[in-house]
């Protein structure tokens, strides 16, 4: 497996390089939503000189911010697309190894005093979106696109997401911390496609990011013996970058 981090979240790319570079990572995964690292201000060309310098792979994260695949407004969903190719031209072009990307998200309401989920209201669109519009995205795009578990992967989603899965070379991003959260079999069950692991930690009922060990994360809950690809700390601080490798070490020698 080749065991690296997102940046500290106060690193400039030169210093989250520097960083990887100076503690023995593989690679670096940057966070587009970050101002520092969004397609408005980091080019490929730079992208390309980190690389060549520090002698470190690239993955991407794409923005979840600004992109809705399954959002109910068709323009903004065209917008979601927009930006995606434009992310992915960057990638291609700096020779990102994967870019991650979430599906987006459905609204809730707040309706006196309660927070209201109408789920069922929402179902069939996504699923109906997602085989439109993702499935031939996905067909006709050549850089490894990994969808991470975010929001819950049930009803129209889920099914469209087998489907998509059965159908396309659609890779996986599995992230410890939001399974600890909300639990996603298909993901387990597709454990195969899994092409990167976000490392963090949590208590089970927020996203904290966390060290790993400093929450209820359980790695044992997980294939990894046989697993070979990208792992990717995910707590964006220097020091809970470090801790978690270490404890991502302990794990895996004992494992091993």
């Amino acid at each position: 497996m080749k065991i690296g981090t997102q940046p500290d979240i106060r690193h400039s790319p030169k210093e989250a390089f520097e960083f990887a570079t100076n503690n023995g990572f593989e690679h670096v995964e940057i966070l587009m939503d970050h101002p520092l690292y969004s397609a408005e201000i980091l080019s490929y060309n730079e992208l390309i000189e980190l690389k060549w310098s520090y002698d470190v792979e690239l993955l991407i994260h794409s923005p979840a911010t600004t992109t809705n695949f399954i959002a109910v407004s068709e323009l903004m969903r065209k917008a979601s697309y927009a930006e995606m190719q434009r992310v992915l031209h960057i990638a291609d072009r700096a020779g990102a190894e994967v870019v991650t990307f979430h599906i987006g998200w459905n609204p809730g309401f707040i309706n006196n005093g309660s927070f209201y989920f109408p789920k069922e209201l929402f179902d069939e669109h996504n699923e109906k979106v997602l085989i439109k519009e993702l499935k031939p995205f996905l067909e006709r795009t050549e850089v490894l696109l990994a969808l991470e578990n975010t929001i819950a992967i049930t009803g129209g989603i889920e099914r469209a997401l087998r489907e998509i899965l059965s159908e396309t070379e659609l890779a996986l991003t599995l992230d410890l911390g939001h399974y600890n959260i909300q639990k996603c079999e298909l993901f387990l069950e597709n454990f195969d496609r899994v092409v990167n692991i976000h490392l963090h930690d949590n208590n089970g009922d927020r996203d904290e990011h966390l060290a790993l060990g400093r929450g209820k994360v359980d790695l044992k809950a997980f294939p990894l013996k046989d697993y070979e690809r990208y792992m990717t700390i995910e707590t964006r601080e220097e020091k809970s970058i470090l801790e978690t490798r270490e404890y991502l070490f302990r794990f895996l020698e004992d494992l091993l």
